[in-house]
């Protein structure tokens, strides 16, 4: 139980990933969230996909946590491939092979074939690199930041503080929340039962694990919004800290230059689109019309 709780903690070390201060790492994704819906070629995604594993390469985590990580990933990547690549339903189409034949029985007449498709292929693999590489990033922020910190960032961002301490109340109770999943399989096992186990009583079994665990979610939550009326808690009165965050070099440089690189990206997409819908053409920019047209 304590094992699963440590997998979506944050670490303690001292590294680079780790000096960085929030406002920095929340900018970061902000930007790479921006050039990732700018870029469509899927070789440059994987390039930005790669920024992502280096900050977790250069984090040192548990062993544990790239295990999970992988995991995430992986299942994320796969099904979203997989789902474009058979029922991709745009034209021009290439068959690469046949999964159901349009003769087989039942299925075929009824889906007229399902076929594996190359262009669903490559906007698959697209869309879930953009997937895996916002989520690649947010793990790393909620791995090598504390709540309390990410909170202050958030804050010092701007974003309303109701909204912030929402969210950080959301990141704090994850890890309980997964551990008592583990508790309520746990004792499901000792008693002879297989929860995980898939066939024709897996809802049973769903339901059987969520029951416990949303009433607790239920009662932590009044015992929650108790203690933040018995301690007065208003979230629109400003608020002190005992510790103002500053601004390094260090991260100056990792959310300007992303965030002037995201802001290009997304100008120069921008323009090729009012090109390409007939809104706005100015020929002295056929240059980056050509630039934009090959990302």
């Amino acid at each position: 139980m304590l094992r699963i709780r440590t997998l979506v903690t944050p670490e303690r070390r001292d590294g680079l990933v780790y000096r960085l201060d929030a406002r920095a790492k929340i900018l970061l994704i902000f930007a790479v969230g921006l050039a990732a819906i700018s870029l469509d070629e899927a070789r440059l995604l994987l390039c930005l996909f790669a920024l992502p594993l280096l900050g977790h390469g250069l984090a040192r985590f548990d062993p544990g946590k790239y295990k999970l990580m992988l995991a995430i990933l992986g299942i994320g990547l796969w099904g979203v491939i997989l789902s474009q690549a058979l029922f991709y339903k745009d034209w021009p189409r290439t068959v690469i092979f046949t999964v159901v034949p349009e003769d087989f029985p039942v299925l075929g007449w009824l889906t007229g074939g399902i076929f594996f498709y190359r262009e669903g292929f490559t906007h698959g693999l697209v869309q879930g690199l953009r997937f895996s590489t916002m989520t690649a990033f947010g793990l790393l922020l909620t791995w090598t930041t504390e709540p309390r910190d990410i909170l202050m960032g958030l804050i010092r961002l701007r974003m309303p503080y109701g909204l912030a301490f929402m969210f950080i109340t959301a990141v704090r109770f994850l890890p309980v929340l997964i551990s008592e999943i583990a508790t309520v399989v746990t004792v499901q096992r000792l008693r002879g039962a297989n929860p995980v186990r898939l066939g024709r009583h897996s809802i049973t079994s769903a339901v059987r694990i969520l029951t416990p665990v949303l009433a607790n979610s239920v009662r932590r939550a009044g015992t929650l919004g108790a203690s933040c009326e018995s301690r007065a808690f208003n979230p629109l009165r400003p608020r002190t800290c005992l510790e103002e965050p500053r601004w390094t070099l260090m991260d100056l440089l990792v959310c300007a230059i992303p965030l002037a690189v995201a802001m290009t990206l997304l100008i120069t997409k921008a323009a090729f689109w009012l090109y390409k819908t007939d809104v706005l053409y100015f020929p002295e920019l056929r240059w980056l019309y050509q630039i934009a047209r090959e990302l």
